[in-house]
């Protein structure tokens, strides 16, 4: 199945919410996040929920997580910290993730893989679930 994704802004929470179904490799992800910064509303700076428990990742290599990390480190205009909450399922998930994760080398993001939405929410949000976000995701899950 082709890569279907979603985002939302959300500025008041200073937050990007990003689904994705489907397979997901190098080109489509790199064409989304092209499509999300060009938005009007994306301003740098922001923390991240990204939910990839639906997707199968397509022929994932070290060279391509690379080469992603630089494509960002190349659009990245803020280098501040900030958070990325990424929601996975299955082992090949984590395993790829967490390659990202671990090839932070010149960005100064905190990157952190969870299981659950509820757990990455209480992330982002120093420990408190924030009901809000949960009800726009799953508004943009029944959407994409």
């Amino acid at each position: 199945m082709s890569l279907k994704s979603i985002y939302k802004i959300i500025n008041n929470h200073n937050l990007i919410i990003e689904l994705h179904k489907g397979d997901i490799d190098l080109n489509s992800y790199i064409k989304f996040k092209q499509k999300l910064i060009n938005d009007n509303s994306f301003k740098t700076g922001c923390n991240y929920f990204i939910h990839f428990k639906n997707v199968k990742f397509d022929n994932q290599n070290f060279d391509d997580i690379i080469e992603f990390k630089s494509f960002i480190g190349k659009i990245s205009k803020n280098k501040n910290s900030r958070k990325i909450a990424i929601v996975t399922d299955t082992p090949n998930q984590v395993v790829t993730l967490t390659l990202f994760k671990e090839y932070k080398d010149h960005f100064t993001k905190n990157v952190e893989i969870f299981s659950t939405n509820k757990k990455a929410i209480q992330w982002l949000f120093q420990n408190k679930f924030n009901e809000d976000i949960d009800l726009i995701l799953n508004e943009l899950d029944q959407n994409i």
